[in-house]
């Protein structure tokens, strides 16, 4: 079961769990970044050296780590539907993600990746996003499984380019593909030629995705995005509270967790009919 909205991993509704401190800073996240009420990501920050590498500038750890909590506070204000991101517990350089792509030819798949920060950030270098398993798309490279993120900035510039650009580029290529400048020189053919063949190169990554939703987590990273199967005993009341508290509120957003029914694409939140 998954919270919904950007940037979200599961926690209680009411926000009660402890989150033991990992790093240098406590990441709690919000179950939804649109609602009101939605809980504050707490970040402490404590001292680090000042890191000089010749005469070349570098952020302090201090001051980096204040620039992606900012980043990520920025992150949490936009509409990015389907993405879930949340920085790693042994490092803020380095956030796990996972894209569920709701329409279009990639449409049901879940798709994995991991976003990279150099350590010059937010100084110089581009963010790289690498998928964990084989996606067919023009602007994937189908060797490392990295998206081509340089193809939608001139040049990355801080207080000019934000992280939440680079994930909204990213969700934005399974919805709008583009062939101008192929890593897949295979793929950006084949879209162009054979639309038809194409799009069942496209189905088996959908299918090979969702057939390792399940799998065990490759890392024993704290915040690793991980799912599991319907439980009725275990999400059933969890399932119930939620459905009470949507009617209770009269409200139409989501409460914060949701998922699908088994077998469908019903939302877990809303009531069998």
């Amino acid at each position: 079961m998954a919270s919904q909205q950007a940037e979200k991993v599961s926690s209680n509704a009411d926000g009660s769990d402890s989150f033991k401190r990992q790093g240098s800073f406590r990441k709690v996240l919000p179950s939804d970044p649109s609602a009101d009420s939605q809980l504050s990501m707490s970040a402490k920050m404590i001292d680090r050296p000042i890191i000089n590498s010749g005469n070349q500038k570098v952020y302090s750890q201090f001051q980096q780590e204040y620039c992606i909590i900012s980043e990520y506070n920025m992150l949490r204000k936009q509409d990015l539907p389907g993405v879930y991101v949340i920085p790693s517990a042994r490092s803020s350089l380095l956030w796990f993600g996972v894209l569920f792509v709701r329409q279009g030819m990639y449409q049901g798949g879940v798709f994995r990746f991991t976003l990279h920060l150099p350590e010059t950030f937010p100084d110089g270098g581009f963010p790289r996003i690498v998928f964990q398993s084989k996606i067919f798309h023009p602007m994937i490279s189908n060797e490392t499984g990295e998206i081509d993120i340089r193809s939608g900035f001139t040049e990355w510039c801080k207080n000019v380019n934000h992280i939440w650009q680079v994930l909204q580029h990213t969700w934005r290529a399974f919805y709008k593909v583009e062939t101008k400048i192929p890593l897949n020189v295979e793929a950006s053919e084949l879209y162009s030629k054979n639309p038809t063949a194409f799009q069942e190169r496209v189905q088996e990554c959908v299918k090979e995705s969702q057939a390792h939703v399940y799998d065990p987590p490759p890392t024993d990273d704290l915040h690793y995005i991980c799912f599991e199967p319907y439980d009725h005993e275990v999400h059933g009341p969890v399932r119930e509270s939620i459905i009470r508290m949507k009617e209770n509120n009269n409200e139409n957003r989501s409460g914060g967790l949701s998922w699908v029914q088994p077998g469908s694409l019903q939302p877990f939140s809303k009531p069998d009919s």
